[in-house]
């Protein structure tokens, strides 16, 4: 008896539970997918019936929790959306916007413009539109190089693609009013390097593996995503050095010497990684920018420091030329062709070992006293 009355009882649970999972009919539904996933639940919805008068259904997404599903499915209902224009990536919606009425009216010296600030976002052009953060449009901003006009330029077009895509109802606010883009006093020369103080304080925390790659970035002068691009079969450590493939400019394509102190920083990252990158995060992908931002920034603010990602480039160039390097080594470093004159862009070709040298001069003198780790 007391069996069977737990039996119906469990029953009841079950009934209830399910009673309460259960949406109206057209509503949508929410399900748990099996196995480990980093977004298990799946959002459907149903945009019509076949002819048989079976409900055709969509995946509308897929959510990291039973609760921001919820939510997705409930912000469709109240306002049903086109769920293929929310997949359309950065490069989709400016393409779109480039063939618009409004575009064509533009000028040709400031379609040109747009089209320049289009390219120094290229590390979002994939990115799905309506997803993306003010932070991503705004780390493209703080690593342009080429001066407020250019900042300026980059604000205008994300302002112009979020107003193209409010009219298409792909989002309903224009994050482009929120970045910043400094102001012309301000934004040249406003990039403070690492002082020697600082390097010291970092050589000292290197079991902290953003510390790691603060100092990869400040001895070998590279741009955040090309060392996070970087791929196993592109580094080559027995001769120190790697290629970067693929970079924001094409004078960015091209060699970086490795400085012997941070040779043991590679082979660790490389060693640590099962996947072809050489930097990877947690689950074994490729370490994402964004992350790596907002993890530098929380390093630094715990050793009571305040830079930006870019300052490690900054530092690695005014270290070198406090050192005497000669300038055209100091271009071919860092990816600065455009930068040099006719005469080195021909007949220069600075050798491997030179550019050893070179970036063997930064900060060659407080660190010395440090014990570094060795290659096992």
């Amino acid at each position: 008896m007391l069996f069977q009355v737990g039996y119906f009882y469990t029953l009841f649970q079950k009934k209830e539970r399910d009673t309460k999972l259960k949406n109206a009919n057209g509503y949508g539904s929410i399900t748990k997918l099996k196995g480990n996933r980093r977004k298990p639940y799946m959002v459907r919805i149903t945009v019509g019936r076949d002819e048989n008068g079976f409900p055709i259904r969509k995946v509308l997404g897929y959510y990291s929790s039973k609760a921001n599903a919820v939510a997705a499915l409930s912000d469709y209902n109240r306002e049903p959306y086109d769920i293929a224009s929310r997949k359309l990536t950065f490069s989709d919606i400016y393409n779109k916007w480039i063939e618009t009425k409004e575009f064509d009216k533009l000028s040709k010296s400031a379609q040109k413009c747009y089209k320049a600030a289009y390219k120094k976002y290229e590390i979002i052009h994939n990115k799905v539109f309506a997803t993306l953060k003010i932070c991503d449009m705004q780390n493209c901003i703080d690593d342009n190089e080429s001066g407020y006009t250019s900042n300026r330029d980059m604000k205008n077009l994300a302002s112009k693609l979020y107003q193209y895509s409010m009219v298409q109802e792909i989002v309903s606010q224009n994050k482009a009013k929120m970045l910043d883009v400094g102001s012309p006093a301000k934004t040249k020369g406003a990039r403070i390097p690492y002082s020697d103080e600082e390097i010291d304080t970092l050589w000292k925390h290197t079991d902290d593996d953003i510390v790691k790659l603060i100092l990869i970035y400040i001895y070998t002068g590279v741009r955040c995503n090309e060392l996070l691009y970087l791929k196993k079969e592109n580094l080559h450590l027995d001769e120190q050095y790697f290629e970067v493939v693929k970079s924001k400019t094409d004078s960015g394509i091209r060699i970086v010497p490795i400085a012997d102190v941070i040779v043991p920083f590679f082979k660790y990252f490389c060693d640590k990684s099962q996947s072809q990158w050489v930097i990877t995060a947690e689950y074994g992908g490729r370490l994402a920018d964004s992350w790596y931002r907002k993890q530098q920034q929380s390093v630094l603010k715990s050793l009571s420091m305040k830079h930006t990602t870019h300052e490690a480039r900054h530092t690695c160039i005014t270290q070198m030329t406090i050192h005497n390097v000669n300038e055209s080594v100091i271009k071919e470093i860092v990816g600065h062709k455009s930068a040099q004159s006719f005469t080195e862009r021909v007949y220069t070709h600075i050798y491997l070992k030179t550019k050893i040298d070179a970036v063997n001069t930064i900060h060659t003198v407080s660190y010395t006293h440090l014990t570094l780790p060795t290659i096992a």
